[in-house]
């Protein structure tokens, strides 16, 4: 967002009381508690604060799914290998880790007193927004969690109290987005959250635990929460306001979407961070240089044929014993996110063209050979350190398209004129075929899921996995899908065939695959905390 936002706001007043009376006499030109929290525009500048948390694109790529079986790190992600031990302290329960949510939490508390107006309400909407974005991450790493809803002291008894079921943080969740769909603008000429916004996130949580209370049989519901993720998708989709951006050339336009210096404005935003020359610039296309990790074997061999067939049926199937090879006749979006030797890697300010020779395995930059490029400018400008203003979509409507896509074919309500108002357009944008409910073909390659699963479903599943590669949602899918098991698979450690030896590059010599535990679908609670709060239970088999 091209707006300065103050993240440090929270520390311009005390956050504390004190019943000394010389010390109730505030200074009339200082800002404080007593005299802050006066009109709705005081409300919509403490919500600024939270906007540079909505995404952060480094670590949907250098951390987030380097859990999953898309990408292999240099090293060896001892989450999913099982060797992360349970922490005595911190571990995302830590007092920092809720900071976000009492900040909220704060201000809320502070709203009953104000006159209301429009502002008022925006920012109440967005505050209540932020408070659901935030529990969602807490619902994704520990399940049932304390709903707080207020600020806590030290002698606050819910320090104290147990965890609340899912259906409790869930239930909670999917009201505060309700009231900021009622009271956010459907546009904001000032960059802010929209309706829109939190109807994408009302539709993500939905699906999230709908799919998760279906797959890993807890709760109940999940049907309804699958409706309220269709309804809040369909919203989006039948607004008008929204499309799949294209230029008509489906050799470069899905690479050029995630490289863009202004995404205000581009159909498929629906909401965006913006960047701006030296007042907000971020390291992330110098630091997808030097990434650390790649795509792996697996992932790369998802990709259909342009004949709109897997690899293993598919007759234009070239194979990968030569790494330019396994692009040729391929889904045209595998060029556009993975680095081939034919497309330029650095152009200088003089007009300098480098290319890589590829298959390359350097360990600190690409390890597989598989580099990432979606979102990778090759232009020496945005490799400068923090200088970078390629924007970055926080809600994208491509994504949007996938998971409405995914949620009919849950309720067994996909039909082909669904398919045809989302993943084909996304097709439609890059040239490939058009998917059929049919499906037409079978996959001995489709993913061991540990349930069988429709032809359909396995499709659509494809389909989000390319369309939104390298945004940080794979590790979050498998865990709702309970698919952990497919971290089994050898080649989701393995790398490009390296002709040295002629068999897929081996990441780390002496381990040559994983062995699920389903307990890594949770995170565990700190030893702390719960010898602080002998009510607090530990996730299952921590």
């Amino acid at each position: 967002m091209k707006k300065y936002f103050l993240a440090g706001i929270v520390s311009i007043f005390s956050l504390t009381a004190c019943n000394d009376d010389f010390l109730e006499k505030f200074p009339e030109d200082k800002i404080s508690d007593t005299n802050f929290w006066k009109t709705g525009a005081d409300f919509k500048m403490y919500a600024s604060q939270f906007y540079p948390t909505l995404f952060d694109a480094r670590l949907a790529w250098y951390s987030l799914d380097n859990f999953s079986d898309n990408q292999v790190p240099s090293s060896r992600n001892t989450y999913t290998w099982n060797e992360t031990p349970v922490p005595s302290s911190g571990g995302s329960w830590g007092k920092s880790d809720w900071l976000q949510i009492r900040r909220v939490n704060y201000a809320l508390e502070r709203i009953a007193g104000v006159p209301e107006d429009a502002t008022l309400k925006l920012a109440h909407g967005e505050l209540r927004f932020f408070r659901a974005f935030y529990y969602f991450d807490k619902l994704k790493k520990f399940g049932e969690v304390p709903w707080l809803s207020r600020s806590l002291d030290t002698e606050s008894e819910e320090l104290n109290a147990p965890r609340d079921p899912r259906e409790t943080v869930v239930n909670n969740m999917l009201a505060d987005l309700d009231f900021a769909i009622e009271n956010l603008p459907e546009t904001s000429a000032e960059d802010r959250l929209t309706k829109f916004a939190a109807l994408n996130l009302k539709g993500d949580i939905a699906l999230y635990e709908g799919t998760f209370r279906k797959y890993h049989n807890v709760g109940g519901g999940h049907e309804e929460l699958l409706k309220k993720a269709a309804a809040a998708y369909e919203s989006i989709i039948s607004s008008g306001r929204f499309a799949v951006w294209s230029t008509g050339k489906p050799d470069k336009d899905y690479f050029d979407l995630f490289v863009q210096y202004e995404l205000k404005g581009n159909p498929e935003g629906i909401f965006v961070q913006r960047y701006i020359t030296d007042k907000r610039m971020h390291n992330n296309v110098r630091q997808l240089g030097e990434p650390y990790t790649g795509y792996s074997k697996d992932f790369v061999e998802s990709y259909l044929c342009t004949d709109g067939l897997p690899i293993a049926i598919s007759p234009l199937y070239k194979g990968d014993k030569k790494f330019a090879d396994e692009f040729v006749n391929r889904d045209p979006r595998m060029e556009q996110s993975i680095y081939q030797e034919k497309r330029p890697y650095r152009i200088f300010d003089d007009g300098t063209t480098n290319y890589k020779t590829m298959p390359e395995f350097q360990n600190n930059y690409c390890p597989t050979s598989y580099y990432i490029i979606k979102g990778y400018s090759p232009y020496e400008r945005d490799r400068l350190p923090s200088t970078s203003t390629t924007d970055d979509f926080v809600y994208r409507y491509g994504k949007v398209l996938v998971s409405y896509a995914e949620v009919k074919a849950e309720l067994n309500e996909c039909t082909q004129e669904v398919l045809d108002k989302t993943v084909n357009q996304l097709r439609d944008r890059v040239g490939m075929p058009h998917l059929k409910t049919t499906v037409g073909f079978t996959d001995p390659n489709w993913p061991d899921w540990g349930m069988a699963i429709s032809p359909l479903l396995n499709e659509i599943r494809r389909e989000r996995r390319l369309e939104i590669c390298a945004e940080g949602n794979r590790w979050d899918d498998l865990v709702r899908w309970k698919a952990g098991k497919v971290l089994e698979n050898p080649k989701t450690i393995q790398g490009a065939v390296d002709p040295a030896t002629g068999a897929n590059r081996v990441l780390y010599p002496g381990y040559t695959a994983r062995k699920w535990d389903d307990k890594l679908y949770l995170n565990p609670i700190p030893l702390q905390e719960i010898t602080l709060n002998p009510q607090l239970t530990q996730n299952p088999g921590w």
